[in-house]
């Protein structure tokens, strides 16, 4: 199964927390300092180095319900669960480093 047929087939929720997360990543190099204005800076320099870190614990926490409810599961829900996994870890391994290159210079003195 390709990647695409598994992203599809993982559901909406999922696919929206993927892509708000991917989305979150490529757009984080443009975030700066905090600079707490009425302008787009709110947006760019509070809101989103906020909320990157929220998408990765959510995956996070998907990640290990799926692996929970893997243990008792049938092979076909077996299945299903590690396609998901497969699909949040492509999306969670970008979305680190992109998280980690941005928060580097500020815990690396």
């Amino acid at each position: 199964m390709s990647i695409l047929t598994a992203w599809l087939s993982i559901g909406l929720l999922r696919q929206g927390l993927q892509v708000a997360a991917l989305a979150s990543a490529i757009i984080l190099p443009f975030a700066g300092a905090p600079d707490y204005t009425a302008t787009w800076d709110l947006f760019f320099n509070g809101v989103l180095p906020a909320m990157v870190p929220i998408f990765l614990i959510l995956i996070g926490f998907d990640v290990m319900m799926c692996k929970v409810l893997s243990d008792d599961a049938d092979p076909k829900e077996v299945a299903r669960l590690s396609t998901i996994l497969r699909c949040h870890y492509w999306v969670a391994a970008p979305v680190l480093i992109a998280f980690g290159t941005f928060i580097a210079p500020a815990l690396i003195p």
